[in-house]
């Protein structure tokens, strides 16, 4: 309602202006009714307004207290609004009170002033000469600042959502970003300028929940004053490549390795802004300069470059996990039309190794026909992506495309959500074969399996569950039933969600590489979503991705529920329940 009133408001006593040049300058025709009608709509359009005006302020102020971070840049734009639809009313009711027309004027707010108006006809002759000017340099000033204020949003928000319908990528490819010749895309640039500030998305960051010092509201905000400052934006002068600021400085020093990528500011934002592509450019611009990195960070990227997985793990142990279960290679030139890709710490952490080994019993059972491409397997790189290591990233995404292009793959079976998105989205950007490519969840497959009938689960006792999102499964990849409907299918299992679940999930702090990063203040995002499960009562916290399980048992235990609840992937409570195996 705020924004129909000022905007509809606005566009009527625009138009109201200029016809009433056109009157006056070109030929009359605001006479009789339609001049009576004509100054109802403007009196009326200036009400409007004003009560926009009012109920901003109502909903920044009241509605919603502490939500939202206001500067002098906000009260200008609202007050200068304001100021210009108040004294078109004073110069309205001037105008009536020095010549009153021979009919009755269908404005009532310009009659009122006018009847409260103590000036005689000379007086109100000059106040209406002196009023006049005031309220056109006001207005003119108004369409003046428009490209250099909030006001903006108006033409850039609507061209944002057309990128966004239009399935535009904010990511670049190497050569998109050494074509653009600058330090921020179209696109993102476009995202700066329809940000209003409305803070919705620093109030859903989980990192901002868990009291970090990370606002994606100020990142976008820093960004757009960075390119003002390098572009020589407004009355800026334009800087000398030598003392232009470097892109790497767009977002403070911390706060841009924050951001776990989650993508909930996303949803969150009604322009489809996205600040984590904002602040993923300057990771990619520090990474590039080797410039402000955490250590650990960088130790994982190079343990990337050398052993293509981030956990350091030699080649040769990459199908450990799989130390006696009989599970078919698929062999260089072979045609094998499915392949399980395991995941790097899946098939490295001695704890997370039990659930594509769960997978492998879940597939027998069902009689599910895939393959694995073994020690020929390497890291999907999606944490690379995030980390903003681009060069690293198209290198080894080249190289699995290759690899299931040798192998004819036509379907990819996942357990880690991370490879899961990046082969749906970012590999089909690589080749053709790749975007025909299907590319499925264990989960969706598990579902798939019990819906055909294909798979048969026993019960092991009744107890409550909550299912955590994945972000990079829910939010990122739009999955959130077939989990779901899978645990319902388990006897037994009683499931209850969390107060925030599906698009609102809190995430648990390990995209984006922040399983390598630490904040400077504030409490671990895990802790902050186990003490959100051990509200509903649930005694087990299910999830499907690999860092969501990492981060959820470590925080069940620092929070200290260890006992109480415990942590289990998907696969591997689904396994527990074959038939003839005994489980927890």
């Amino acid at each position: 309602m705020t924004h129909v009133l000022i905007m509809w408001g606005f566009i009527l006593l625009f138009l109201g202006t200029v016809m009433s040049t056109i009157d006056h300058w070109l030929f009359p025709y605001l006479k009789g009714d339609l001049y009576l009608a004509y100054a109802f709509v403007l009196d009326a359009a200036g009400v409007a307004l004003m009560a926009g005006v009012a109920l901003a302020y109502l909903r920044r102020y009241v509605l919603k207290s502490g939500k939202m971070v206001t500067v002098i840049r906000d009260h200008a734009v609202l007050l200068l609004i304001f100021f210009v639809a108040l004294t078109g009313f004073v110069v309205e009711g001037l105008r009536l009170r020095a010549e009153p027309p021979p009919w009755g004027e269908p404005s009532p707010v310009g009659q009122w002033i006018a009847s409260v108006s103590a000036l005689d006809v000379p007086g109100a002759l000059l106040a209406h000469r002196i009023w006049w000017w005031i309220h056109s340099v006001a207005s003119l000033a108004l369409i003046a600042w428009f490209p250099f204020s909030k006001f903006i949003h108006v033409v850039a928000a609507p061209v944002n959502l057309l990128y966004e319908g239009a399935g535009s990528s904010p990511f670049l490819t190497l050569e998109e970003r050494e074509a653009q010749g600058s330090d921020f895309s179209a696109r993102q640039r476009i995202m700066m300028d329809a940000c209003t500030q409305c803070n919705r998305c620093t109030v859903v960051c989980p990192s901002a929940v868990a009291g970090e010092p990370l606002s994606p509201r100020a990142a976008v905000d820093e960004a757009g004053a960075f390119v003002r400052r390098a572009g020589g934006f407004g009355l800026l002068p334009k800087r000398l490549p030598a003392e232009a600021p470097k892109r790497g400085t767009a977002v403070g020093t911390e706060e841009a390795w924050l951001c776990t990528t989650c993508g909930h500011c996303r949803v969150e934002c009604p322009s489809a802004i996205s600040p984590m592509d904002i602040i993923r450019e300057v990771r990619t611009a520090r990474v590039e300069s080797g410039e402000n990195v955490p250590d650990n960070l960088q130790e994982m990227l190079e343990s990337v470059y050398k052993f293509k997985n981030p956990w350091q793990g030699a080649k040769g142990k990459r199908m450990d996990w799989a130390a006696g279960l009989d599970v078919p290679v698929i062999p260089d030139g072979a045609k094998e039309k499915r392949c399980f890709y395991v995941g790097c710490t899946f098939a490295y952490d001695a704890r997370l190794q039990e659930v594509p080994r769960s997978a492998v019993a879940v597939f027998a059972a069902a009689g599910y026909r895939y393959g694995v491409l073994g020690k020929e397997e390497i890291c999907c790189s999606e944490l690379v992506r995030g980390a903003g290591e681009d060069g690293l990233f198209f290198e080894l995404a080249e190289q699995n495309v290759d690899a299931f292009e040798r192998r004819g793959v036509e379907e990819i079976v996942t357990g880690c959500p991370h490879g899961m998105h990046t082969f749906s989205n970012e590999y089909r950007r690589l080749s053709p074969g790749a975007a025909e490519r299907r590319v499925l969840h264990v989960s969706q497959v598990l579902e798939e399996l019990l819906r055909s009938g294909a798979l048969r689960l026993e019960g092991r006792g009744e107890r409550a569950v909550t299912y955590h999102d994945p972000c990079f499964l829910g939010r990122r990849g739009g999955v959130y039933d077939a989990p779901r409907n899978v645990l319902r299918a388990i006897p037994g299992v009683r499931l209850v969600e969390m107060e925030r679940s599906r698009e609102r999930s809190l995430c648990c702090g390990g995209g984006g590489g922040r399983m390598w990063v630490e904040a400077s203040k504030g409490e671990k995002m895990g802790e902050v979503r186990a003490r959100e499960a051990a509200a509903t009562g649930a005694s087990v916290i299910v999830t499907a991705c690999p860092f969501c399980f990492t981060n959820l048992d470590d925080a069940v235990k620092t929070a200290g529920y260890e006992g109480a609840m415990v942590v289990k992937d998907l696969t591997e409570l689904v396994a527990e329940c074959l038939p003839g195996r005994g489980g927890a």
